[in-house]
């Protein structure tokens, strides 16, 4: 079951093998309100996050994303997840508002669009570091770093009933790369490598983000999962540095507690 398992994901290994990821998406948030006071909030172990719908048909969000992962060297030196960098640390905070509209007679259906602004940062380690001996590692030497602006637009459809809730999303997301810096020793001093990653300061990059969320539980409390790709949408051509790409994070998993702050308050 193994070998076919990484049968399977071979493709995706050799694409994102050598990921160094400055930019991971966040939970796309997905509140579903369906009418004037009612609040929503998830958290997750990276993720949090809460929604207000000031009118019925009026809400407005706030996010907040934070990721530290551990350092992680298996028995060949090296991790070697092909979609998750375990050096990534950062994250950043948005501010949103949108159109939230509860349909048909029963009001189970919901559609939203929201639109907001984030500012953040990421950084890694070279996979370099993973080879050095103890003695001459030093985190800043082999450090990745960026800073961004973001401004996004999702518009969803969902179900939402008592026990269960299902929704899909899109966002689409502009991402301004600045302030990206890398050590004195990455890629060995290969400068065509420190090139390409520098191509990102300044940039402003595209992303198109699908999503699916499931909330299962009760009224005002639900357990929930969301799965969501990140793909760049970039228009600069194979001259301009295709390697990219392999900086960003293509998928993203997320699972956590829901609740339903509005209709608790009501009962």
């Amino acid at each position: 079951m193994k070998k076919f398992y990484l049968f399977l994901l071979a493709p995706a290994m050799a694409l994102f093998a050598c990921n160094r990821n400055v930019y991971v998406p966040n939970q796309i948030n997905v509140p579903l309100l369906k009418e004037k006071g009612e609040v929503k909030a998830s958290v997750s172990l990276s993720d949090w996050q809460a929604a207000y719908a000031v009118t019925d048909n009026f809400a407005i969000m706030a996010n907040g994303q934070y990721i530290s992962r551990l350092l992680t060297v298996d028995g060949d030196g090296v991790d070697d997840d092909p979609i998750v960098d375990p050096n990534t640390r950062g994250g950043l905070i948005e501010l949103g508002a949108g159109y939230t509209k509860a349909l048909g007679v029963s009001k189970k259906a919901v559609f939203e669009v929201y639109g907001g602004y984030g500012y953040g940062g990421f950084r890694t380690l070279q996979e370099s570091y993973l080879y050095k001996p103890d003695s001459v590692r030093g985190y800043d030497d082999y450090r990745l770093r960026t800073k961004f602006h973001k401004f996004f637009i999702q518009p969803s459809f969902g179900l939402s009933h008592k026990v269960v809730e299902v929704a899909v999303s899109t966002r689409f997301s502009l991402v301004n790369f600045n302030s990206v810096s890398s050590g004195s020793l990455t890629w060995d001093g290969d400068p065509n490598m420190r090139m390409d990653f520098q191509r990102l300061d300044g940039k402003l990059v595209g992303f198109m983000e699908p999503a699916a969320t499931v909330r299962v539980g009760f009224k005002n409390i639900k357990w929930f999962w969301q799965l969501r790709a990140s793909v760049p949408l970039r228009s600069d051509g194979v001259e301009a540095g295709p390697t990219l790409n392999n900086y960003f994070q293509p998928f993203s998993f997320n699972t956590g507690i829901s609740v339903n702050f509005g209709n608790w308050l009501k009962d």
